[in-house]
């Protein structure tokens, strides 16, 4: 694998600007010098996400996350550093080649773990062109179950090649041929795709006898395989399993090809039959969710390339309840959500209707999703009996927690007046019933602003810590005497609080390196606990201070408390049972630390 020196990591960071960076993963507001926005971390009603453009750095006061753009990509994307380095380099189109060193191999585990990931891409790669190849084999031949399995789903060769389709089962075994490539039995068996039998040398092709479906991740890697049965037998998909570059939760088949499109929206389907049922007539906006629950890393996923989703799952039950988990999720991305609504029941899904009634009419279906809220109704409505009195209350309250939801009052009000018209309820009592929950809805939010403010009081009380943290943002200050001065008078031993004293020892170290007031010192810290504390300081403002005077009055600060502790330690001794001997060195020593303490007032 390559190498890179540190020049990239400035380099990137100078070509990727923190604000347009978060902002394609968060709605940002300007409130000042600064940008604000909901947290992408955690669930939060009440912006407490800030981005600083000055500093290039970004905080959250509810969750204590913090630190730059690589830390940003590192903890959004679920990367290493160096891979989300390279993903910022490519964004920005950074020519890393001119970056790229020569270094021995290192018997570090991470470096082995980046080395492993290496392998499995490249080996993946090889699987994928090894079962494209047994496909075209059997399409060449006359008849099989294979090429009367793909005639009859419609697949044309265009969207064969396209997705890299394949078939498990080749003329040589799987494994031979990976081992002919060059892997070791270690990384073909690391890879999932081919299983060692317990207690015996034997082993199988974890994909053998099925349709292969390659997947990729939007570099266009291979990074695992989806396999489906060409008859009714169990289990009807297997998977890849989860891996060093596999995971099935932070990917979305098929978007690779739809990134490539002019996306004002994607379409999302359950599985990879709809997916190419739906390019293969040129309807490339679409992606897959990979047959789990929709998950945040994937919703963060769809929100770089597009803000609208028309989910188009299937029309059965299981289908309708996956839509309503997939839903809340994408709407707390800021997502605008659409949900696709077949108008033949006799097509359970979008690869059936489209085979059924063509691209036009599935085309007039897209143009005519419905909103969440639409959504949710029609759901509750088939749900209950509304000729029923309490089923029409359960309905009315039920209605009523949908539409508290909404934020944008205009929106809710135009909703309030259609569920009024079309379900003969008047405004009066779904307006009180959307107040009793907007009500209760605030006073909880009263609660949890107020538990916040108290907490941060109650870190600004440690006097101690602050005193501490002024002395690393002193060191950012680039004032090249002041730093002298720190690093001359304070040692690591003498910073009492742990985190403080954590960063400060790194900050150390990297001075002994590199010129700190030319590099980005968040880029050199690994640990993320030293990030969030480093971002902390970095919020602290110094601009407007004399920033000698300060020092100076840290330096008096420490030295009193350092006399006061010894003061107290030789009172306490002295009224101990010890010799006159001793006590007369302690009183000595005693007087000496008064006098320097009344000089130091």
């Amino acid at each position: 694998m390559a190498y890179y020196s540190d020049e990239l990591i400035d380099e990137v960071i100078s070509q990727n600007d923190i604000v347009e960076v978060v902002s394609e993963y968060v709605t940002l507001k300007k409130s000042g010098r600064n940008y604000t926005g909901l947290c992408p971390f955690h669930r939060e009603k009440t912006p407490s996400f800030i981005v600083s453009m000055d500093k290039q750095i970004f905080k959250c006061f509810g969750c204590s996350e913090g630190g730059n753009v690589i830390s940003f990509i590192m903890k959004l994307e679920k990367l290493d550093f160096w891979e989300s380095v390279l993903f910022l380099a490519n964004r920005a189109h950074v020519d890393t080649s001119k970056y790229e060193i020569k270094t021995s191999f290192s018997n570090n585990k991470e470096e082995v773990k980046k080395d492993l990931k290496e392998v499995l891409y490249k080996l993946n790669k090889d699987a994928a062109l090894y079962y494209h190849e047994a496909l075209v084999e059997k399409l060449e031949e006359k008849t099989n179950l294979v090429k009367d399995y793909i005639i009859k789903r419609k697949f044309d060769k265009n969207v064969i090649r396209k997705f890299g389709v394949g078939f498990g089962r080749g003329t040589i075994p799987l494994f031979d041929y990976l081992k002919n490539k060059g892997y070791s039995s270690e990384e073909i068996f690391a890879s999932g795709i081919i299983i060692e039998k317990a207690g015996s040398l034997k082993h199988y092709d974890r994909f053998d006898s099925r349709l292969i479906f390659p997947i990729f991740d939007i570099r266009d890697r291979v990074i695992g395989f989806g396999g489906r049965v060409l008859d009714n037998s169990l289990p009807k998909y297997v998977n890849s399993p989860e891996n060093e570059i596999y995971s099935k939760g932070k990917n979305l088949y098929a978007l690779n090809f739809a990134k490539k499109e002019n996306l004002e929206s994607i379409i999302m389907v359950e599985g990879y039959m709809d997916a190419l049922s739906l390019h293969k007539n040129n309807i490339n906006n679409v992606v897959a969710s990979l047959g789990t629950a929709l998950t945040e890393s994937q919703a963060r996923l769809l929100k770089r390339f597009t803000d609208k989703i028309i989910i188009a799952y299937d029309q059965d039950s299981a289908g309708q309840e996956a839509i309503l988990r997939g839903l809340d999720i994408l709407t707390d991305k800021s997502l605008n959500v659409k949900v696709l609504k077949l108008d033949k029941e006799d097509a359970k899904d979008p690869d059936e209707y489209i085979n059924k009634y063509g691209v036009e009419r599935f085309q007039h279906c897209v143009n005519n999703s419905i909103s969440l809220v639409e959504f949710k109704v029609s759901k509750l409505e088939k749900e209950l009996d509304l000729n029923n009195i309490d089923s029409k209350i359960k309905f009315l309250t039920q209605t009523a927690n949908i539409l508290s939801k909404i934020e944008n009052n205009i929106e809710r009000d135009i909703y309030i007046d259609k569920i009024s018209e079309k379900y003969k309820i008047g405004r009066g009592p779904i307006l009180k019933e959307i107040e009793k929950r907007l009500n209760k809805n605030d006073s909880k939010n009263e609660v949890i602003d107020t538990s916040l403010l108290n907490k941060k009081i109650h870190i600004g009380s440690s006097v101690r810590k602050r005193q501490e943290q002024y002395i690393i943002a002193l060191l950012l200050s680039k004032d090249l005497k002041i730093q002298k001065q720190i690093f001359e008078s304070i040692s690591v031993q003498e910073i009492e609080d742990e985190s403080v004293k954590d960063l400060y020892n790194t900050i150390i170290g990297i001075s002994k390196n590199f010129d700190i007031n030319k590099i980005d010192i968040l880029s050199r810290l690994r640990s993320e606990e030293q990030i969030k504390e480093l971002t902390e300081v970095m919020y602290l403002d110094i601009s407007n201070v004399d920033k000698v005077k300060m020092l100076n009055d840290i330096l008096s600060n420490k030295k009193k408390e350092k006399f006061r502790l010894r003061r107290d330690e030789i009172i306490q001794r002295i009224g101990q049972n010890i010799t006159k001997d001793e006590e007369e060195v302690l009183q000595f020593e005693l007087n000496q630390i008064i006098l320097e303490l009344s000089k130091l007032k």
